[in-house]
């Protein structure tokens, strides 16, 4: 079986995905500039404003075109979640990092969405779409500052894998879920990490 007809598979049996008693409706989003759009228009509200980053000049946007062009064959996948009146509440975007990660590039709630428990539901769902489709980890990555995400995802059984300082985005903590036990296992056995009760909910 060729990864697009897993990938056709496991879409066809997860999305839309409903959850939170119906509250809530997950879906793909195929339509790339759409999504874009949706998200810019929200980013402000989800972060506080924080959207400015390096820009680069307009000698070099040619090489960024031909080089993004390459980068859009990767796996990729962008999930829209509304609420019951069709108003978007969420979104979730990433794609291929390695050939055994999925890299969860960026993902927001709408303030008035806070506190539904959508990512709560939402993100074991992920977890299993995305072992199914093939993938060992996931990972992420979050400005030190961004305590909530952070927690968040500790509670969900992310791990912090290390830390970078980038210019485009400033200092990131990168953060990283295992989809089976037995690469947990290896990271603990890697590192000599003592086995913690809480880890294993």
């Amino acid at each position: 079986m060729s990864f697009t007809d897993r990938l056709d598979r496991a879409r066809e049996d997860l999305f839309p995905l409903d959850f939170r008693n119906g509250r809530f409706t997950a879906d793909i989003c195929t339509d790339e500039a759409y999504f874009d759009k949706l998200v810019a228009q929200m980013y402000d509200e989800v972060f506080g404003g924080r959207t400015s980053h390096f820009t680069v000049p307009a000698e070099r946007q040619k090489d960024r075109e031909i080089l993004g062009a390459e980068f859009d064959t990767l796996h990729q996948e962008r999930i829209l979640v509304r609420d019951s009146d069709g108003e978007v509440a969420a979104w979730m975007k990433g794609e291929m990092e390695d050939p055994s990660t999925f890299y969860l590039r960026t993902a927001g709630i709408r303030p008035d969405f806070r506190n539904k428990g959508i990512a709560n539901a939402l993100y074991p769902q992920i977890f299993q779409y995305l072992r199914g489709l093939g993938y060992e980890r996931v990972s992420s990555q979050h400005h030190p500052n961004n305590g909530p995400a952070m927690m968040l995802q500790l509670s969900l059984g992310f791990i912090v894998e290390g830390m970078n300082v980038d210019e485009r985005w400033g200092p990131q903590v990168k953060m990283v879920r295992f989809l089976h036990e037995d690469r947990l296992r290896e990271f603990e056995r890697r590192f000599g990490l003592p086995e913690y009760s809480w880890r294993r909910g």
